[in-house]
């Protein structure tokens, strides 16, 4: 008599569906990695040749963004609550920047280019700061709300007059929005500058914006609040990536 063995069932093969999606995920990661390992590359090889030790300068930029506390390495030579301040400081540069991204990106998604991200950026925080130190004794969420829609919308403004001309004359929108973004800087300077409608009384020889009321400033979660510490706006930028990437998906399946 002779043993029967049953055969294995096969194992499910990957449609090429599912390998040319792999593919393209895999396409849209590689790209901004290998950009950024080869700045460093290249930073390195910028800062040997001046004579200096690239490891020494990573080091110190390293440890001025705070990326050490994740790690808490021996060569790190700050203390923890400088460490952590600059973590967090990291963090509010990098919730803005990516929310001035998103607005690129998602400009990018529609065919068009706005690279007058800064220049709206600068627009909806002078509006954010004007709100911000005009409704005094206004309550905090509503303050906070206040400020935020009309930020918003002072930005949507700014990118819609580029689109305007675009729509009405046909001025290339790289063009306009490059040039708004300038006509923003120095609207920026005349307010915020010396004998401008928004700068700081407190200081008068110094073209500072002043401070908004406490009830206009978002709730910190890490770090001293009156050294500027870590608010929940970090969460609105990861908010705001998650809804672009659901509207992304979304038309791409469409």
């Amino acid at each position: 008599m002779s043993a029967t063995t049953s055969a294995a069932p096969p194992e499910p093969k990957t449609s090429r569906a599912e390998r040319l999606a792999i593919q393209q995920r895999l396409g849209g990661i590689a790209p901004p990695l290998f950009t950024a390992v080869f700045a460093l590359l290249m930073g390195g090889v910028v800062i040997a040749a001046t004579g200096r030790n690239p490891i020494q300068a990573f080091k110190g930029i390293a440890e001025g963004a705070g990326l050490t506390w994740f790690f808490h390495l021996p060569w790190n030579t700050s203390t923890d609550s400088l460490v952590t301040y600059n973590l967090t400081q990291t963090l509010l540069q990098t919730s803005s920047l990516v929310l001035a991204g998103l607005a690129v990106a998602f400009a990018f998604r529609c065919g068009l280019f706005n690279i007058g991200a800064q220049g709206q950026y600068m627009m909806g925080l002078i509006v954010a700061n004007w709100v911000g130190i005009s409704l005094v004794g206004t309550s905090s969420l509503l303050h906070i709300l206040i400020a935020i829609g009309a930020a918003t919308l002072a930005g949507a403004v700014w990118a819609g007059i580029a689109g305007l001309l675009k729509a009405t004359v046909g001025a290339h929108e790289v063009i306009s929005t490059i040039m708004l973004n300038w006509v923003a800087y120095w609207f920026g300077s005349y307010v915020f500058g010396q004998g401008g409608p928004l700068q700081n009384p407190a200081t008068p020889t110094n073209p500072v914006s002043a401070d908004v009321a406490p009830s206009a400033r978002l709730p910190v979660f890490w770090g001293d609040p009156i050294l500027q510490g870590l608010h929940i706006g970090v969460f609105v930028a990861l908010a705001a990536l998650v809804v672009y990437w659901i509207i992304l998906k979304r038309t791409t399946l469409g």
